[in-house]
């Protein structure tokens, strides 16, 4: 593989390993994607349901950005639904191109990989301005980059919801510190109060109601407690 084409690739792979929310893959990913192959072109897109969202893009005129199209209409929607990457040197000989959508812009030629072989979430697309056949590398390198996005988009997820998690265990403890201590101290300051030598309740009605209201609060905060812990996924 040509030396320069690693380079990019590693270079994509540590920038990767470092991201933590989607906007900040598609920009790595689709500057990495034109930069491999010498594309004009390249677009980021994901599968949302039976549509095919044109995320993110960087080339040299507009493309497709913002938009969505559905997945059975689409060059991104052959290559998931297909589950391998396409190639087509000439856009206007080809029966799979809407070629209405492509018509305004500048792509002659392109490629498109999946992101993620198995089950595909998304794809990469990139494009070039004159009539263009990539080779089988370039086609591999765009495969490996697809592939440890696929990577980086589950990791994504999972540090989403480790934050999620983290969150609700804090509310938590801050629950039992504060709400479950604050009426377990009143609690013991009322009972305190009561005059056990005559446990009428004319002698004690305020401190009784007081317990009530008390007891009643820390139901209240046991439930929100309990609650909160049912959110909390447990892995084994």
């Amino acid at each position: 593989m040509d030396i320069s084409k690693v380079r990019i690739l590693v270079s994509a792979i540590q920038k990767l390993s470092l991201a933590r929310d989607l906007d900040r893959i598609m920009d790595i990913v689709r500057r990495s994607a034109r930069q491999l192959v010498g594309a004009d072109g390249a677009t980021f897109v994901l599968k949302e349901g039976e549509k095919c969202y044109y995320a993110d893009e960087d080339a040299i005129s507009p493309l497709w950005k913002g938009q969505k199209f559905p997945i059975s209409a689409c060059i991104s929607g052959w290559c998931m639904i297909n589950k391998k990457f396409v190639v087509i040197e000439d856009i206007y000989n080809d029966e799979r191109v809407p070629i209405e959508a492509y018509r305004p812009t500048f792509v002659k030629s392109l490629a498109m990989v999946p992101i993620r072989t198995i089950n595909p979430v998304g794809a990469i697309g990139v494009y070039w301005a004159k009539l263009h056949s990539p080779t089988d590398e370039d086609v591999e390198v765009l495969q490996s980059l697809a592939d440890i996005t696929s990577v980086s988009i589950e990791n994504v997820f999972v540090y989403e919801e480790l934050k999620e998690q983290n969150k609700i265990l804090y509310d938590i403890a801050f629950l039992q510190s504060h709400q479950v201590r604050v009426p377990v101290a009143q609690l013991k300051g009322l009972f305190e109060l009561i005059n056990f030598d005559d446990l009428s309740f004319e002698k004690n009605s305020e401190i009784f109601e007081r317990i009530k209201i008390t007891v009643d609060s820390f139901d209240k905060t046991i439930l929100e407690i309990t609650e909160m812990s049912s959110k909390i996924k447990y892995y084994q």
